[in-house]
């Protein structure tokens, strides 16, 4: 099968996250295999942060797949006949209609036209609205490649020129609780060194990851407005990010020749 073939199979997110994806390493796999052993290969557990960045993602970039989310809007409360619904609708957790259009409100303003933040910051010589807005920007864009001789995928959120000339770059939203605690995160409890170095060597193109705060805030003025941080991948980033995947890399050959037993593991750290 040809990759151009084997992308557009990979653009159906049923088939990228389903079996015939599983052909291929992705950084959430390379992310258990470094912190989470134990639970590689498992189902992941769609957790409530991890629905409302998936809203997020979809409204800013699919927005046409905003049905595909089912949301609980009988009560605010996550009671019995909610979790009657999650079982008949085999969800692991579902957005109630409160938080959805918490979500909303947060990616009507991100996107805003007249947004002083998106509009007043840079990537290079354009702004980050330019980035996110342009018309010709491609999204969800799904890649494949061998990295230490093992296929591996990934999926850009966007990939943007700003419009116009100039080189593309890979934009890759992240929502958090805490915006300022980023590279914090990216350096010491994160796979977002792996991702930066997986995506970039899929795409051949920098990564520049977009952090959008969860919590609306409220200026004195009246102002609403939600924390944003621009953070390009440096080599730094990029080098730390190629050792992980390596390591990873090399523990996911050890459990395909039965020669990696995790079983008795235990966490053994000196404490200092």
């Amino acid at each position: 099968m040809s990759n151009k073939e084997i992308i557009k199979n990979l653009r159906d997110d049923k088939k990228y996250y389903g079996e015939y994806g599983k052909q291929w390493l992705s950084n959430s796999d390379v992310y258990k295999l470094l912190y989470d052993e134990h639970q590689y290969g498992c189902k992941t557990k769609v957790s409530d942060k991890m629905i409302r960045g998936s809203y997020f993602h979809t409204l800013c970039l699919e927005p046409k797949k905003k049905d595909n989310y089912l949301i609980w809007d009988q009560t605010d409360v996550r009671g019995k006949a909610y979790k009657e619904f999650l079982i008949n609708n085999d969800l692991d957790i579902a957005l109630t209609r409160k938080e959805a259009d918490q979500v909303e409100e947060q990616v009507e303003w991100f996107l805003d036209k007249n947004n002083p933040k998106t509009n007043g910051n840079s990537i290079g010589n354009k702004t980050v609205f330019e980035y996110i807005t342009d018309k010709n920007k491609k999204t969800e864009l799904p890649g494949i490649e061998t990295l230490f001789s093992v296929q591996m995928k990934g999926k850009a959120d966007l990939i943007s020129n700003g419009g116009g000339e100039g080189d593309s770059i890979i934009i890759d939203y992240k929502t958090t609780d805490n915006v300022a605690r980023f590279p914090q995160a990216v350096r010491y409890d994160s796979s977002y060194d792996t991702q930066a170095f997986i995506y970039q060597s899929i795409f051949k193109l920098p990564l520049v990851f977009i952090v959008i705060g969860n919590n609306k805030k409220i200026m004195k003025d009246g102002t609403k407005y939600y924390e944003i941080g621009v953070h390009a991948s440096t080599d730094e980033v990029l080098l730390r990010g190629k050792q992980r995947t390596q390591e990873a890399v090399y523990r996911y050959l050890q459990w395909k020749d039965g020669t990696r037993d995790i079983k008795t593991q235990i966490y053994s750290t000196i404490l200092t």
